[in-house]
Parts: structure tokens; C-alpha cells; sequence
């Protein structure tokens, strides 16, 4: 056999290669390169597979393999891949997987499939994926799992290691040890380190912490990512509203919501529907895409009509229309600026309502400032362009006006979004951009109109 460099290269180099040999290597060649590979890698091959291969490598995986490879594959082609696995090997391959990731797979199913694998599924299984089905998706107990290591504080810690190494098969990547009471109340967290280098004949309650982090079972899950982050966290305890301990989340779980909620805000901000991938059809994309171009077709058309109301000012001066663009294009560059800042503030938690006023007059003092700028600089090329000092004045003070109000807005309206509890990023840019051409126009064609007789030959 070739060593597993050499199909890395491959797959990488050129996948259609790496597709000709599985189409001419037989079953026991395959299943031994398989077996010499990452489950990430073998993730990675089976996404960029026709569904007839797809359908060959899963069968040729053992369900411990296809469960780790199928919780590695991109979410939008899990449904994809789940029906390349025959009926009677798919509940084994759940059966496999952890909690979370099996829910993960049983909500991209329809409701009677997924209640027939569960079924399926032995009752000491199928019980936490049930009760994990039970929560919000985008919730702390949409992204936990069931399976960790508690302890009772009178254990001893030579009996706690014991238990872990009872329970590594079952629960992987341990990294702290819960505390819970006889009720099942969480009480602190032993870190696995604690039971090498303390005394086994310690109790959990000599070295537990009891001020250690949890995080109750229906919180968001944006929120959750950011106490990993702030406290730099691997593992979360969640917990009911007894607090009662139910299940932890782990870091791996942070990575994905992060990349998850990241690729949203960019989708929203550029007005494209988060559902949407590269690999769609194109009949799929018009389709996603057509309400909000629809959408900003209506504010165009509304900034096309405050431009109409100054119709007679730019018959008699036409060089107003060429430099209208440039108010109306900086001004829609400084918005997206500040909305992209105070956006990703919100998202941090760095910016919330008891520090927002700072944030609005900083956002505007720096729109004020830069207009000053932008406008010295383009008063300067008007004038040597035009002859008309003027026009230079005019199209300065319109800059100035407009850069600022763009600063202004781009702060606000995220903030004033988070208030009424919709997410920022979902109509920000279109709404500051819109908001941005209009006062452009208005400022800049307003001001013309008013010094229309000295801008006249």
C-alpha cells in the first residue's frame, strides 16, 4: 500500500485522481487505506465523493469509524451522507456517537426516520438523544452531551480515578470531573490533572472548586461561546433550573458555534441566506437570493427618488451628477465601517447599552473628523477640476455632513436593532447603506440648490 502522505497529497492535488483510484481498487484495499487515515481526512474524501462512492466508503467503514466521520462532516451535507449509509448500519453508527452528535444527526432527518432509528437504538442509548431533542437548537442544551464523569464529594480520589478509567470508552476527552450531591445537584468540578498530583487519599471536596463555571440548560448559545472565550474554558457544566447537573459542553462543540454564528453575520450583512453553500444549484441561489435583492431594489429605488426632487438643480449644473457617487459611495464606506465595528463589539459582548453613548460619540467624532478630511482633500481636487471654489465648498461641506451622519448611523442602528432583540447584523448593512445614499444625496443637492446661482456659468 502507498503510505498515507502520498493520498493526502492526492486529495489535495487533485481529488478526480483520488477518485479514479477508488474506482479501480478493490474493497480490501480501500478498507486498509481507511483504516490509515484521520477521520477528518476520511470526512473530507466522502464530501467531495459521488453518492455511488459515498455509499461504497461508509459500508466499508466499521460503525465506530463512520460514527466519528459522519460527526466530522459538514453539516450542510450530513442529510447527504446519512442516506448514503444503509437503513440496517445507521442506528449502529448513532448508537456509536456521542449524545450531541447523534442529536445533531437525528434533527437533520425527518421526524419518522428519526423516531424509527431511535427506536431502534437501545433504551439506555436512545434516552439522552431523546432528551436532548427536547431542547432549542441554538440553546446550551442543544449543544451538550450527556456523557461525562460526576463524582460525589466524599469520594476518595484513588476511587475517582478508578471510575474514569472505567468510563474512558464511553466518555472521551474527560478534562474536569463534575461534583454533584445524592440529588444530582452540581456542587464543583475536580480538574483531571488534581487526581496525579494530589494525595489518592484525598476527598473531591478537599479539591474541588466550588465557584467553577455553569451555565443553565435553555441559554443561548451565542452567549455561551463567549464565556468560553472570556475565561478560556474546555468544558461548560449545564445545568437545570435546580440546578441539577445534566450534561457539559465542550470545546469542539464552542469551535463549530462560532464558525457557525461568524458565517451568519457575514451571510446577513451581505443580504445572502445563511442556508445558503458554494455547492448549490444555481436555480437554489436565485432563489435564496432574490427576496433581499428584491429588497434593495426598493431602497435604490427610494434613494432614486429623493435624487428626482433635485431634478432642476442638476439640468442646470450637470457636473453635480458627477460627483454625486463619490458623497453617496463615502458615505456608504464610513457606515459599513462603524456598523462592522459596533457589530462585532455586540457580538464580543465588548459593547453593550452602559457604555453605548461612548461608542455613538466616538463613532461620530470620528465620522466628523474624517469628513473634514475627505472633504479638504475632494473640495481641493473639485476646485482644480472645476474652476468653481463653490462647488469645492459644496461638495467638502455635503462630505463632511454625510460622513458624519454615516458614523452615526452605522453605530446606532445595530444598537437600536439589539434593543428591540433582532440580531444586528441581519438588516444593518442595508439599512445604513440606504439611510447613507439618502442623506448623501440630500445633503450634497440641497446644498447645490442653495448656492445654485453662484455654481451657474
Amino acid at each position: 500500500m502507498f503510505p498515507r502522505s502520498f493520498f493526502l497529497q492526492l486529495i489535495e492535488k487533485d481529488f478526480s485522481e483520488f477518485s479514479d483510484f477508488l474506482k479501480s481498487a478493490n474493497d480490501e484495499e480501500v478498507r486498509q487505506l481507511l483504516a490509515e487515515l484521520h477521520p477528518a481526512d476520511i470526512a473530507d474524501i466522502v464530501e467531495n465523493c459521488e453518492e455511488e462512492e459515498q455509499t461504497r466508503l461508509m459500508a466499508l467503514l466499521n460503525n465506530s469509524q463512520a460514527a466519528e466521520v459522519l460527526s466530522l462532516v459538514e453539516e450542510h451535507l450530513k442529510s447527504d451522507v446519512v442516506e448514503a449509509i444503509s437503513e440496517e448500519k445507521l442506528p449502529e453508527i448513532i448508537d456509536e456517537m456521542d449524545s450531541d452528535d447523534a442529536t445533531d444527526i437525528l434533527e437533520e432527518l425527518p421526524e419518522k426516520e428519526a423516531k424509527e432509528i431511535l427506536d431502534a437504538m437501545p433504551t439506555e442509548e436512545s434516552a439522552p438523544v431523546r432528551q436532548l431533542l427536547s431542547y432549542e437548537e441554538d440553546s446550551a442544551g442543544g449543544l451538550m452531551q450527556t456523557e461525562l464523569v460526576s463524582v460525589h464529594p466524599d469520594t476518595k480520589l484513588f476511587e475517582a480515578a478508578e471510575k474514569v478509567r472505567k468510563e474512558s470508552e464511553k466518555v472521551r476527552n474527560v478534562g474536569n470531573l463534575y461534583v454533584v450531591n445524592a440529588e444530582g445537584v452540581f456542587k464543583g468540578m475536580v480538574p483531571i490533572q488534581a487526581l496525579v498530583l494530589e494525595d489518592p487519599q484525598k476527598s473531591v471536596a478537599e479539591v474541588m472548586k466550588t465557584d467553577y463555571f455553569f451555565v443553565d440548560v435553555n441559554q443561548d448559545q451565542e452567549k455561551v461561546a463567549e464565556i468560553f472565550r472570556k475565561y478560556d474554558l474546555i468544558s461548560l457544566p449545564v445545568v437545570d433550573q435546580q440546578h441539577k447537573l445534566l450534561g457539559r459542553i465542550t470545546i469542539d462543540d464552542i469551535v463549530d458555534v462560532i464558525q457557525e454564528e461568524a458565517r451568519e453575520d457575514i451571510y446577513r450583512m451581505a443580504g445572502v441566506d445563511v442556508e445558503e453553500h458554494v455547492a448549490d444549484s444555481a436555480m437554489r441561489s436565485i432563489r435564496l437570493r432574490f427576496p433581499w435583492l428584491l429588497f434593495n431594489l426598493g431602497t435604490a429605488i427610494l434613494a432614486s427618488l429623493v435624487v428626482s426632487f433635485f431634478e432642476s438643480t442638476i439640468q442646470q449644473v450637470v457636473l453635480l451628477a458627477v460627483f454625486m457617487p463619490i458623497v453617496a459611495g463615502m458615505g456608504g464606506n464610513a457606515g459599513t465601517q462603524s456598523l462592522a465595528v459596533i457589530t462585532r463589539g455586540l457580538a464580543l459582548g465588548e459593547l453593550n447599552f452602559a457604555n453605548a453613548k461612548r461608542a455613538l460619540f466616538k463613532e461620530s467624532l470620528s465620522g466628523f473628523l474624517n469628513g473634514i478630511l475627505m472633504g479638504l482633500i475632494m473640495g481641493g481636487i473639485t476646485y482644480f477640476w472645476s474652476g468653481n471654489s463653490v462647488l469645492a465648498m459644496v461638495l467638502g461641506l455635503a462630505m463632511v455632513a454625510n460622513m458624519l451622519i454615516a458614523n452615526f448611523t452605522g453605530a446606532a442602528i445595530p444598537l437600536l436593532l439589539k434593543w428591540i432583540k433582532v440580531d444586528p447584523a441581519l438588516a444593518s448593512g442595508v439599512i445604513v447603506t440606504t439611510f447613507t445614499d439618502i442623506m448623501g444625496f440630500l445633503a450634497f443637492l440641497g446644498l447645490a440648490t442653495v448656492f445654485l446661482k453662484y455654481l451657474l456659468p
